[in-house]
């Protein structure tokens, strides 16, 4: 399995209903958009954690 990285973005609701309106899924050592900000974000010298439950969002 690969490592990547998630972008969550666009925060929606409050409480147990809050989520996100928009992902973004890169490998590691891929740059990640940070659009709002007009920047790329580099990932390859990022750690990785064990694999983790995905968000609920598909």
């Amino acid at each position: 399995m690969a490592a990547h990285c998630m972008l969550l973005s666009k925060p929606a609701g409050s409480g147990p209903d809050a989520d996100y309106d928009a992902e973004v899924t890169t490998k590691f050592g891929l740059p990640v958009p940070l659009e709002a900000l007009g920047v790329e974000l580099e990932t390859k010298d990022f750690g990785t954690l064990p694999p983790l439950r995905r968000h609920r969002r598909p």
